[in-house]
């Protein structure tokens, strides 16, 4: 396999940094590293995916949110002018940084090990030549309380925060030891382990770790090390593209490791900039913003056969329930769960502000924030239909959804109205008496789509539970008399109305299309074309918050590979950053989603349930891939040569598989050897659990 690898051949100037860092990253899921420093003074920036301040006060400069836990330094002060090289590989999560002055040099590799919150620091420098030492620091301020010390053979540094303000304490320590330490035929060797753990771990984090790290021998960093490579091993062999343009390739890999570094501790999802926090203070607490970016970073998961890095996913939406419910009780009247936009971890709310007039609260005018967490529970359960998953962790908060818009919604005329909710964000107060403006939007698309969304999938996931099937009648009769959703027309031009009585394009709309899915070339052909002249004269390619639905959202409107390639490189060229993720004024983790998204969209989609195959893709350009995920539960291989299309189709859960011919010619082979002519538009066949098919030029 070709490697997948970014290098950076200079010390970072962003890192560190209240947004995404700029240095080279790793982590497990859990733990993170960020690169940073200079050749002289190396720093490794640890990060915890629940190392929070869980302090949600904006008018206090000490503010709260995801935080750094502590800095490990490598002083090499006789490299302070040598020639800078940071890899990150990928393919098996390290990095490695070298460094040469002359005859003399330092090698260094970081692992954060996957099987263990313990991180591996291997020096390899020309010696004596080269003197070098590690330290342990927290970071000091933001009303932290931190603490250093050692204990025999192990030395370690402590951050925590505890103030009155803080919804729950957090505290942290980074634990080292020095495995070894040899010198041989002029370069010396030296292992050092970092063992990190929380009081959210256990609340002996402190003991626990000190312990950990004393009984780490070389032995048991090679075990670590094996299970590490093992598990990389597996992970990227569950999916994988292989492309003509590298870049491009380069980048899917990277949207998937961004998010396997950083989202797998099933209580602290990753936020606005996942476990990546460099510096206190991080750009709106770091926290998950309810209308899209905490979604946008887990669009891609399911199709990249990844849902396993969904399992941290609900947790804030389960713990907020409670409030949220007693919210829409309280400030509206109704049942279900009325979210506000910005909330954190284990029940947190991040953002309150006393002085508005929306109940000191940052709802923004939206009744869609609720809704919009249902769209990656829905992406998950088209692509696995995996019934326990889903029953276990996203069935009750979909109930509470689906439960808020029966009665939020107003029946007038034989026709189900949601009033007073905003398209967009607007501003908690505005003029002398701080009261809400602009929050009286009728049938905005966004709430629209996202209503229509909620109900099929509640009423499908439902039938498939055998639960709540007394409520199903008044669901579908919702959804049979909602407002249709609207065109407008403009110099004979058809466009989508965003908002009742608006004849204005908004970028918002394209969500509808992807990630949600309510608007497709077979069902709604009209809302189609519509939407396809929409994306083409909104012509929004450099959106600050679009980046994760824009372009996969072209790919499903039948852009063109060419110009939607082009697109993307024009984004990597002036929003990479040189670890892989994405640099926008409004955007954080959520852009790395983007370009998996778009890839797959590209050579495989199934939304409406049908199975394309390369639908937008160059087919003169070569290209493959294996593992993707498709709806219905339906796993494809796939690979275009010399114009030529072959597939490979497992079904996983034994459903109904319809499939796009992809020209004239070709055939789908079931299981049992049976050849189909693909001579109509699209061909569906009843599938068996773990049934193999294909689809080739007959």
């Amino acid at each position: 396999m070709t490697p997948h690898r970014f290098i950076i051949r200079q010390p970072v100037k962003e890192t560190p940094s209240t947004a995404l860092p700029d240095g080279a990253i790793t982590g497990n899921g859990d733990v993170t590293v960020t690169l940073g420093g200079t050749p002289d003074r190396v720093r490794l920036h640890i990060g915890k995916a629940d190392f929070w301040k869980a302090d949600g006060r904006v008018y206090v400069e000490e503010r709260g949110g995801i935080s750094p836990l502590c800095t490990a330094e490598i002083l090499l002060p006789h490299m302070a002018y040598a020639d800078y090289e940071a890899t990150q590989d990928m393919d098996c999560a390290r990095i490695d940084l070298s460094l040469t002055a002359g005859k003399t040099s330092a090698n260094l590799r970081v692992t954060v090990c996957a099987e263990e919150n313990t991180i591996l620091v291997e020096l390899d420098r020309t010696y004596p030549a080269v003197s070098a030492s590690i330290s342990l620091t927290p970071r000091e301020g933001c009303e932290a309380i931190c603490e250093q010390g050692t204990d025999g053979d192990v030395d370690y540094a402590i951050r925590g925060f505890d103030t009155l303000a803080c919804r729950f304490p957090t505290f942290g320590i980074c634990a080292m030891k020095q495995i070894y330490r040899r010198a041989a035929g002029g370069r010396e060797r030296i292992l050092w382990a970092v063992t990190v753990r929380t009081n959210h771990d256990t609340a002996a984090y402190k003991r626990q770790a000190i312990e950990y790290a004393r009984m780490l021998d070389e032995g048991a960093c090679q075990k670590l090390t094996a299970s590490h490579d093992a598990w990389w091993s597996a992970f990227w062999a569950k999916s994988g593209v292989e492309l003509p343009d590298r870049d491009l390739e380069d980048y899917w890999y990277a949207g998937l490791y961004v998010m396997a570094c950083t989202a797998q501790n099933k209580k602290f999802p990753p936020g606005l900039w996942g476990a990546y926090a460099t510096s206190d203070g991080m750009g709106w607490f770091g926290d998950y913003h309810m209308n899209y970016n905490y979604q946008g970073p887990f669009y891609a998961l399911t199709s990249c056969n990844h849902p396993e890095l969904l399992e941290c996913y609900s947790a804030p939406l389960n713990d907020f329930t409670p409030i949220a419910k007693q919210y829409a009780k309280e400030y509206l009247g109704v049942r279900g769960v009325y979210f506000p936009v910005g909330i954190g971890p284990l029940g947190m709310e991040t953002d309150y502000r006393p002085d508005t007039k929306e109940h000191g609260h940052l709802f923004l005018g939206q009744k869609s924030n609720a809704a919009y967490g249902v769209v990656v529970p829905m992406l998950h359960w088209m692509g696995t239909r995996d019934k326990a998953f889903a029953k276990r962790e996203y069935y009750d908060y979909l109930l509470e959804v689906a439960t808020f818009w029966e009665d939020y919604l107003v029946l007038e005329d034989g026709v189900y109205q949601d009033y007073n909710d905003s398209l967009h964000e607007v501003s908690w107060y505005a003029g002398p008496d701080h009261m809400p403006v602009d929050h009286t939007d009728r049938n905005p698309l966004l709430s629209a789509c996202l209503i229509r969304m909620v109900l099929k999938l509640v009423i499908d996931l439902s039938g498939e539970l055998g639960e709540n099937l007394d409520r199903v009648g008044k669901w579908q009769h919702i959804l049979d008399h909602l407002p249709p959703m609207e065109t407008f027309e403009q110099e004979g031009v058809s466009y989508l109305r965003c908002k009742a009585g608006a004849n204005h394009l908004d970028e918002l709309i394209m969500e509808c299309v992807y990630p949600m899915g309510q608007i497709g070339r077979i069902l709604t052909p009209e809302l189609y074309e519509a939407a396809r002249n929409s994306h083409r004269k909104l012509a929004v390619w450099d959106s600050h918050n679009r980046f994760c639905s824009y372009y996969p959202a072209a790919a499903r409107l039948g852009f063109s590979a060419e110009e939607i390639i082009g697109h993307i490189r024009e984004v990597i060229d002036n929003r990479s950053l040189p670890n892989g993720m994405f640099r926008y004024m409004g955007g954080g983790l959520e852009n790395s989603s983007a370009i998996p998204s778009t890839v797959n969209e590209m050579l495989l989609q199934s939304y409406e349930g049908v199975l394309r195959l390369f639908p937008v893709w160059d087919r003169s350009r070569d290209a493959s891939f294996h593992g993707l995920r498709a709806a219905g539960g339906f796993l494809v291989d796939g690979r275009v040569r010399g114009g030529e299309i072959a597939a490979e189709i497992i079904s996983e859960r034994g459903s109904t598989l319809t499939v796009e011919a992809p020209a004239a010619g070709y055939i789908l082979i079931t299981g049992n050897g049976t050849r189909i002519p693909l001579t109509e538009e699209v061909t569906t066949v009843e599938t068996a659990v773990g049934e193999r098919l294909s689809v080739v030029l007959g």
